[in-house]
């Protein structure tokens, strides 16, 4: 099976490819191609490809605008970092996607889901889906407003240590050593805070990128973060999630 790849970020370019080999070895990969320019060439060549794989932005505009010169018929898989809400729009103009960071299951789902049912798509689909994302353009949270004596403070996200769920309570640890109490679940504020900046090491934990002090090799291949501020707190990654969060901190 032949994929083109659009994707302007090498390191997610990289992955997504290391991806694909692992799902299947005798994938034929074109690309990756990180612009406008580029896609429409190789769309206007008459090359083929059976599926094509698509960041949302490339380096000179958004990827729909080369899309509309792809085959009707082939289908598309966004790979987005777009919210929840945001991505209601695919769902609703019947694209397929997947968020950031790619996960190999996800990614083989997707692509049988996407093989099976085949597409057929319109310029009309491409300024819908386009209309929807620009109407649910999304900003990751930048600040918590919580009671304090007769009235409110505000918590900056940049002052977030870590975040701690204890005890069915979710604590906000910040950077002065103190705690704040948060009526928001874990699941939600994965949702909420940009995740270049946060990672949900396990279901007890989210940490700040800015504050890992260390990063420690732990039996089962299983890893150990360590934190600045807080050197009594060790934060456990599974085997699952130890290649992720390398990818996270290398970047």
């Amino acid at each position: 099976m032949k994929i083109l790849i659009l994707e302007d970020e090498q390191r997610n370019a990289m992955r997504l490819i290391r991806l694909l080999n692992d799902i299947d070895a005798t994938f034929v990969i074109e690309g990756p191609f990180t612009s406008i320019k580029e896609a429409v060439e190789f769309f206007q060549s008459r090359k083929t490809t059976d599926l094509i794989l698509a960041d949302i932005r490339l380096t000179d505009g958004l990827s729909f605008e080369a899309l509309k010169y792809a085959p009707a018929t082939v289908p598309i898989i966004f790979t987005t970092a777009y919210d929840e809400y945001a991505v209601q729009a695919f769902k609703f103009n019947s694209f397929d996607y997947l968020l950031k960071p790619l996960d190999v299951d996800e990614l083989e789902a997707a692509i049988n889901k996407a093989i099976k049912a085949g597409k057929n798509y319109t310029e009309e689909n491409f300024r819908q889906l386009f209309d929807a994302l620009q109407k649910n353009q999304f900003r990751y949270r930048e600040r918590f407003l919580l009671p304090y004596r007769d009235g409110y403070k505000t918590v900056r996200v940049s002052d977030i240590n870590h975040i701690e769920t204890e005890n069915k309570n979710v604590y906000l640890r910040l950077n002065n050593g103190t705690s704040e109490v948060v009526n928001v679940s874990m699941e939600e504020l994965e949702q909420q805070l940009n995740p270049d900046c946060f990672f949900r090491a396990n279901r007890q934990y989210i940490i700040n990128v800015e504050h890992v002090l260390f990063l420690g090799n732990y039996f089962g291949g299983k890893l150990i973060v360590h934190l600045k501020g807080y050197p009594k707190t060790e934060i456990q990654v599974s085997k699952e999630k130890a290649q992720r969060i390398k990818e996270w901190l290398d970047r």
